[in-house]
């Protein structure tokens, strides 16, 4: 009788990345943070709020900066205004656009259903919200930084009406300017935070602008002006003030609250309502 035929040494299945480096094709590095801000940076510039809220945070603040210029021309009896005084000024109405900004960018995708399909694929949830809040601070601080610069170039048209010597590199102007971007990063990213924790749109923007504006009005109408010092609107728009004008704004409620600490409210704000949005995200079904 014949001898049976052996069988054929079993060689091993080649790997995905032998595969990959066999046939030229890139290797599949799986879902990284790099790749989930990616795609959620260009999931934000594809919604219509993004892009309307940048140009209404300029339009806003360019706004009321020439709007005080212009009428700085005809107050002949009051000093000059400070160029660093009203590149400022307009935070409270350009900080608005802003805040909405984030809530869109965490809230739009419970609205449209498409968080489940963003889950789907990157399955851990606080990468994907740790990137829709860089997402929204990094476009919230060069949405700032460019009003910056478009409200200081459109000043030029009266900088015959201004107080001279704009020096943006002195410790207070510096710490104005840089206050101002800053403050616009941290808002954003509280507004996408409470977006996120409350997965509505409407709520998020009511609760986010409940409160940055409405929470110290009431609490001024109540009669206890001193709690308007730990409310992250007040508190963190004093970092964007000068020195007069923050001094100014302690002494009227009685607290005593250096620019610093005012932003520093702000920041443990945003950091508590992040962490709370992690929390729920984790702990919630969709």
């Amino acid at each position: 009788m014949s001898e049976p035929a052996r069988p054929s040494a079993q060689h091993p299945r080649p790997t995905r990345s032998a595969l990959a480096t066999a046939t030229g094709l890139p290797r599949n590095r799986g879902v990284t943070f790099p790749r989930v801000l990616q795609a959620e940076w260009c999931k934000a510039w594809t919604l219509t709020s993004t892009r309307w809220g940048v140009l209404a945070a300029i339009l806003a603040n360019g706004a009321v900066a020439l709007y005080m210029a212009y009428n700085a021309r005809y107050a002949t009896q009051a000093p000059a205004p400070r160029t660093s005084d009203l590149l400022t000024l307009g935070l409270v109405a350009s900080q608005l656009p802003i805040i909405t900004i984030g809530v869109m960018i965490t809230a739009t995708e419970y609205s449209s259903g498409g968080v489940r399909s963003t889950f789907l694929a990157a399955p851990r949830r606080g990468l994907v919200l740790a990137a829709q809040a860089l997402t929204s601070g990094i476009a919230a601080a060069l949405t700032a930084a460019t009003t910056l610069c478009l409200t200081l170039l459109a000043l030029q048209v009266f900088k015959h009406d201004l107080a001279p010597g704009f020096d943006p590199l002195a410790p207070e102007t510096s710490r104005m300017l840089g206050g101002f971007v800053l403050y616009a990063l941290t808002a954003a990213v509280l507004g996408a935070s409470l977006g996120s924790l409350s997965r509505s749109t409407t709520t998020g923007l009511v609760s986010a602008l409940g409160i940055v504006f409405l929470l110290p009005q009431a609490i001024e109408l109540l009669g206890s002006p001193r709690l308007i010092a730990v409310l992250p609107g007040w508190a963190g728009a004093l970092v964007a003030k000068s020195d007069v004008a923050a001094a100014a704004a302690v002494d009227q409620i009685g607290v005593a609250l250096a620019p610093w600490q005012g932003y520093g409210v702000l920041a443990t704000w945003t950091l508590a309502a992040l962490l709370t949005a992690l929390v729920r995200l984790n702990r919630t079904p969709l």
